[in-house]
């Protein structure tokens, strides 16, 4: 807008250039750190942690997190890495880690000690951090990072924990791998099956027939 209205000045009124278009950005003032709506958004987000993580912690092994967008292909050079025997627990871990260190920012002291097992430890955290967010969202120093944290965590144990979609677990086991890992989302016409090292994709006419075969094949 400057430019143009120094080209204006510049040129005589028939030949003055057309304005510039108004940007589609529309700037949110911060209050004090993040705008009213992210605030609010943020402190939502933390409230829910606590039924995500429990989400999580009742997930049967080896279910993949659900993926709410296009898959990022990313190449990695080196030898593989061993799947973790229980890689809930370990999200959970680092969970609890995360909010005590977020409690000790705020309280500036050393990191609060455990405070008993996993679920305990997130579910008064976080009631910890919503009773004093309204001082935590507008600290200068600690605001920006919580509250960006905050929201990665959320997206994360919603991808997780399947609580974004309407997936359903099917009590059978599957056909191929024979562990119950069978998951059915409303809308599509497969059955799929979780199990990394499966992968198994069936409509539900192909898997009542498998549990007949194998019914049969029992009797016989």
């Amino acid at each position: 807008m400057r430019e143009w209205e120094q080209r204006l000045k510049a040129d005589d009124l028939e030949n003055a250039p057309d304005p510039p278009p108004s940007p589609d950005i529309q700037p949110w003032l911060a209050d004090p750190v993040w705008c009213a709506k992210c605030t609010s958004a943020i402190r939502r987000e933390l409230a829910e942690l606590d039924d995500l993580a429990a989400m999580l912690a009742a997930m049967p092994p080896g279910i993949r997190p659900a993926i709410t967008g296009q898959r990022e292909h990313v190449k990695v050079s080196g030898t593989r890495e061993h799947a973790s025997p229980s890689p809930a627990v370990e999200e959970l871990d680092e969970l609890a880690g995360w909010l005590r260190d977020w409690e000790a920012a705020y309280r500036q002291r050393d990191t609060p000690h455990r405070r008993g097992w996993l679920a305990t430890e997130i579910t008064t955290s976080v009631a910890w951090l919503l009773a004093h967010f309204d001082a935590v969202i507008a600290h200068e120093d600690i605001a920006p990072d919580f509250g960006a944290e905050v929201r990665r965590w959320h997206r994360d144990l919603t991808q997780r924990s399947h609580a974004a979609s309407a997936a359903k677990h099917v009590k059978k086991p599957c056909p191929r791998c024979r562990l119950f890992t069978l998951w059915e989302t409303l809308g599509e016409d497969y059955v799929r099956c979780t199990n990394i090292d499966c992968n198994r994709m069936m409509t539900r006419a192909e898997l009542d027939q498998a549990d007949s075969d194998t019914a049969l094949a029992t009797m016989r």
